[in-house]
């Protein structure tokens, strides 16, 4: 039906109900509008036509029907016709609402997957930029993403929230773009002054990331993600609960991938040893309750953690 004679016919229908409700009458009694109920659930699950065809259905049972078997109190055949047009333009109304309300939802979602899309796309292109100096760790930033998400649904966080620490933690080592190449691949360790360099990066990824709605947790764990549990980390000597939630999860996921895949500096260790010295070193540099859950999900089910980071 054209759009423009189905607003004329939402009208008139509109204009019939108002004028049969205020002539029909009826029994003032609440439980008398449950006969509008199937017109409702019609219009909400089939939209305009199922509330046009509940409404006749609707006027033909509680209108004609009883004329017909003719009982006492029934209204005359003109109240009838014009009842049985109130509840028709009632139900087309309903339905028309229904399929609005449908259509609205729909561009919304349309336009939030649209610009979730947008915000990933940005990020992994970020995170790429970040990582591109070093083929080592060019994949670190999707592992992270992987673990990290894994490790915020065991918190009991939802599945959105989850998502978006798992995506916002591929930028927790953006600041190193501003980091020397000639720290950030030294093979041997770190001068106090080269040291001094490279915790920089934390403050640098936070203020890259300064302005944009969508990089909030980015923002966060860019900034948080080296504070340990003791007060002894950096840039801001947080402890405890005073370090955010999903810099305390990326702590740990950046630690564990980082122990147990090559960098320029070291060898890879086994995953074994690398969740023993997450466990040792729980209640100084990482959250106690956050590595033991960390532990718990990664030894229940090694297989499904591997297959998450090679989909990824």
């Amino acid at each position: 039906m054209p759009e423009t004679v189905r607003a004329g016919l939402v009208v008139a229908l509109g204009l019939i109900a108002f004028v049969a409700v205020r002539l029909a009458g009826g029994s003032p009694h609440p439980l008398n509008h449950l006969r509008y109920a199937p017109i409702v659930l019609a219009a909400y699950l089939h939209g305009w036509r199922g509330g046009l065809f509940a409404g006749i259905g609707v006027a033909l049972l509680l209108g004609r029907l009883p004329l017909m078997l003719g009982l006492p109190g029934t209204e005359s055949l003109s109240a009838t016709v014009i009842r049985s047009l109130s509840f028709v333009g009632v139900g087309v109304l309903v339905g028309l609402l229904f399929d609005r309300a449908r259509m609205a939802t729909q561009g919304w979602r349309s336009a939030a997957a649209t610009i979730a899309s947008r915000e990933h796309e940005a990020m992994i292109a970020l995170a790429r930029g970040a990582e591109a100096k070093d083929m080592d760790t060019a994949d670190h930033v999707v592992r992270v993403q992987t673990l990290s998400e894994v490790l915020a649904s065991s918190t009991g966080m939802d599945k959105q929230q989850a998502s978006d620490v798992g995506w916002s933690a591929m930028l927790h080592d953006v600041g190193k773009l501003h980091v020397p190449d000639k720290i950030l691949l030294k093979p041997g360790p770190l001068t106090a002054a080269e040291w001094k360099i490279m915790r920089q990066h934390t403050i640098w990824g936070a203020e890259i990331l300064a302005n944009g709605d969508g990089f909030e947790v980015a923002r966060i764990i860019a900034r948080s993600h080296h504070e340990n549990w003791d007060g002894s980390g950096y840039p801001d000597g947080l402890k405890t609960d005073g370090i955010p939630l999903e810099a305390r999860i990326v702590r740990i996921c950046d630690s564990f991938d980082a122990m147990t895949n090559r960098r320029p500096y070291k060898e890879p260790s086994t995953e074994e040893w690398a969740l023993e010295e997450l466990a040792r070193f729980a209640g100084v540099q990482f959250d106690p309750e956050l590595v033991r859950l960390f532990i718990d999900s990664m030894r229940a089910d090694w297989a499904r953690t591997h297959e998450l980071m090679r989909a990824a």
